[in-house]
């Protein structure tokens, strides 16, 4: 009785029957539909958890700007220093003499020691010490951030000054000041501190300076220089949102400081670069805006328009 029953139902099995062409290609043609409508989804995704990531490293920023404050009574750190400043010809940090190499030393340097737990990666004296912090340390390692490669670097290797983030040299904007007229505070006021052939420029300042206004004040930000620093708009009413220079690939584009409305935010950091014109400016009609901003009061906040920029270091806008 058993032998009967599977020869039954080995008579009456439908024999396999492969795929047909055209239906192959329907499978690949939904296959290829489905990826298609997936990638960008996961892309944002992925760009989103990167701005996360940032905004954690900036927190930590912050909290090195708190720390270095209660140990420095008060003083925040300048944005950088480069000796010859006043009677200084050099200048003595982490063991390191400062300029090295003609450097100075920036902000970063002063707070490294607040965000490793050894002196790992404190000071970078050479393409191959930079090119190890940037797996090490909070200052270089935002994950939207491709790095600032410099020709002058053995190797063609990584700046060890353009770490991604810029620090907001002005802590005496006010919305009333400077006055009409007038694009910046005297160069005295910034956290700059040089002495070029019109004698000695820059100064230190107290946290209280940093926090009056501070919700609002930008202190640290994505950045394509070392300097978050933002020109007026070309006029009263207008604005550029997205005249920004691109010198990632090399050491030849530059901040210009006569250029109305240039920002070193990096105002796409987060968001999708447009396309780069002729000038190395990014053409403003494109892209889409999403830089995150640590503010004076420590909290940080992902900006998507460019005139956040522009208010966050003039603390007004226009103008």
């Amino acid at each position: 009785m058993s032998w009967h029953c599977l020869c039954a139902d080995a008579r009456t099995r439908r024999p396999w029957r492969a795929f047909t062409l055209v239906e192959l290609l329907v499978v690949i043609g939904i296959i290829a539909v489905l990826i298609a409508v997936l990638l960008p989804a996961l892309s944002a995704a992925r760009r989103q958890a990167a701005a996360v990531k940032c905004a954690t490293q900036l927190r930590e920023i912050g909290n090195a700007f708190q720390m270095y404050a209660i140990d420095s009574k008060g003083w925040y750190p300048p944005s950088q220093i480069q000796p010859p400043w006043k009677d200084l010809t050099t200048y003595k940090l982490n063991d390191v003499t400062y300029p090295n190499s003609g450097v100075g030393a920036y902000w970063f340097n002063f707070l490294a020691k607040y965000v490793t737990k050894t002196k790992i990666g404190v000071e970078a004296l050479n393409a191959s010490d930079t090119e190890q912090q940037r797996t090490r340390s909070i200052f270089w390692s935002c994950p939207n951030w491709e790095g600032y490669i410099t020709g002058s670097a053995a190797g063609g290797g990584y700046s060890r000054v353009q770490t991604g983030f810029g620090m907001n040299a002005w802590p005496t904007f006010r919305p009333d000041y400077p006055p009409a007229g007038q694009n910046f505070p005297p160069a005295a006021e910034s956290s700059f501190m040089y002495t070029p052939a019109s004698g000695p420029q820059g100064s230190w300042h107290k946290q209280v300076e940093w926090g009056r206004n501070g919700s609002n004040r930008l202190l640290i930000s994505d950045s394509r220089f070392w300097l978050a620093e933002s020109n007026p708009p070309p006029t009263q009413t207008s604005y550029p949102p997205a005249v920004v220079p691109q010198p990632t690939l090399s050491n030849s584009v530059t901040y210009t400081a006569s250029q109305p409305g240039q920002t070193m935010v990096d105002l796409y950091r987060h968001g999708k670069y447009p396309t780069l014109q002729k000038n190395s400016t990014f053409d403003p009609n494109g892209g889409k805006i999403a830089f995150n901003i640590l503010y004076a009061d420590g909290h940080v906040a992902t900006a998507t328009t460019g005139q956040e920029a522009y208010r966050a270091t003039r603390m007004k806008f226009p103008g």
